[in-house]
């Protein structure tokens, strides 16, 4: 009897029922929750791996719902997973399954702000000699940055999401200026964004013979160096000898004594003084010739040359120094119309204080005074006991030939006794710098010009 009871029992039993109201649930990158609507006439479980999401209940009798809830996605993938939903009767089951699908975030990576070591201007722009730029970067997802223009940073791949990088930008190696560029890039399998950000770097300098030089655009519409050259060219030793009169180039000078009663100069080895100063040089090292080139015949072959200038720069001529100060020790130069000409300034002159209001770093650095090639031994100049300011006096280089007869003379083999060519004088003491004659081996500063 209790066999037959049993049967008529299970025999009671229904089959199993069971059905879903969804059979997909799809979510996206972010925390979020579904229900999903059980039909049962018994029993049932939920049972799958729960990686990635949580199912509540996980059992039940009867029809009744389930909730699903995910967590934020924050890997590169979108994440997938099916359950089984399971209801047993009469030691039968029946089965169905849920898929639970969730995507990534679609990546993107930004520089959250950024900061610049050295700057010039009001607008983060980079110095010309170079800063360091670190950009504090916020992402959903890995990244790659690369860098166009920097020395220490090409490029950057990450398995993190904010970081800080820094990249460092060497001086300007475009005159006119350039661009450091970054390309942050950061993709998922949903997609992803890339942000380009750049920055200006401010040009005005040359890099030359392993220095930087600056210059600056003046008035007449020209750049000028505004330093004095520090090369030594290819084969070349400065001297700080005043008897090696045909060596070419020497050390800079500085103040010996400045008093009332005296006033000299010396050479200097000093690096400090090398880096404000630059070496003195006569006109054939100036002119990119050895001592003994110019003669008679070619010294006047080489007005607006190259000379041991960089590329694209020239020895200052005639033109260039008559359209910047206006005034020069001929009376037929006079250009009162030149940028830097003053005309109060004792009777009218090229002035230091109009070019020094441009940046031009007008000075005086003295010269090794060098009158003919008969001479055996140098004098040095530059210092006057009634100026106490400093050294007085020097000259600036230029490579038109003074031809007047007087200024090229010979020696008497015909050979070349000495030529002149005009350059910048400096008179500090009364604040004038007008074009002056310079004897070609007399070793003086020199500076550059632009092409046009």
């Amino acid at each position: 009897m209790l066999a037959a009871c049993l049967f008529v029992l299970v025999s009671c039993e229904p089959e199993p029922i069971l059905s879903l109201d969804k059979e997909t649930l799809k979510f996206n990158e972010n925390a979020s929750e579904a229900t999903v609507y059980i039909t049962a006439n018994n029993d049932w479980t939920v049972t799958g791996d729960n990686a990635f999401y949580k199912i509540s209940p996980v059992a039940g009798t009867g029809s009744g719902y389930i909730t699903v809830s995910v967590d934020p996605n924050t890997t590169m993938s979108s994440r997938k997973a099916i359950v089984t939903v399971t209801c047993s009767s009469r030691k039968e089951s029946a089965s169905k399954t849920l898929t639970i699908e969730q995507t990534c975030a679609v990546g993107d990576a930004v520089v959250d702000h950024y900061e610049i070591s050295v700057t010039t201007g009001a607008n983060s722009i980079l110095h010309p000699e170079g800063s360091t730029i670190t950009l504090y970067i916020k992402a959903n997802a890995p990244w790659t940055l690369d860098a166009d223009g920097t020395e220490s940073l090409e490029s950057v791949t990450t398995s993190g999401y904010d970081a800080t990088v820094s990249a460092t930008v060497g001086p300007c190696p475009v005159f006119e200026g350039r661009k450091i560029k970054f390309t942050l890039s950061c993709q998922t399998e949903a997609g992803g964004n890339t942000h380009t950000y750049e920055f200006d770097q401010e040009g005005g300098i040359i890099v030359y013979g392993d220095e930087i030089y600056h210059a600056a655009k003046m008035k007449d519409g020209k750049w000028w160096m505004i330093e004095n050259l520090r090369y030594i060219p290819a084969g070349m030793t400065p001297s700080d000898d005043v008897s090696a009169v045909t060596n070419g180039i020497w050390y800079p000078l500085v103040i010996n004594e400045l008093t009332p009663d005296a006033a000299s100069v010396k050479f200097s080895k000093e690096a400090a003084d090398i880096r404000a100063n630059g070496y003195l040089y006569n006109m054939e090292t100036a002119l990119g010739l050895k001592t003994g080139d110019l003669t008679v015949d070619n010294c006047k072959n080489y007005e607006g040359v190259q000379g041991i200038c960089p590329s694209g720069w020239h020895i200052p001529t005639k033109a260039d120094i008559v359209g910047l100060v206006g005034k020069t020790n001929d009376k037929n130069d006079l250009n009162p119309s030149a940028p830097y000409y003053d005309a109060e300034l004792n009777g009218g002159n090229g002035s230091v204080a109009l070019l020094n209001a441009n940046g031009f770093n007008a000075g005086a650095w003295g010269a090794v005074s060098i009158a003919n090639t008969t001479v055996a031994k140098a004098s040095l100049m530059g210092a006057v006991k009634s100026y106490q300011g400093g050294m007085n006096t020097g000259y600036i280089a230029g490579s038109t030939l003074i031809d007047t007869g007087k200024n090229l003379t010979t020696n008497g083999d015909g050979s070349l006794k000495n030529c002149q060519f005009l350059g910048l004088m400096p008179f500090m003491g009364n604040g004038t710098y007008n074009g002056a004659l310079n004897n070609y081996r007399n070793g003086v500063s020199v500076r550059c010009v632009k092409n046009n």
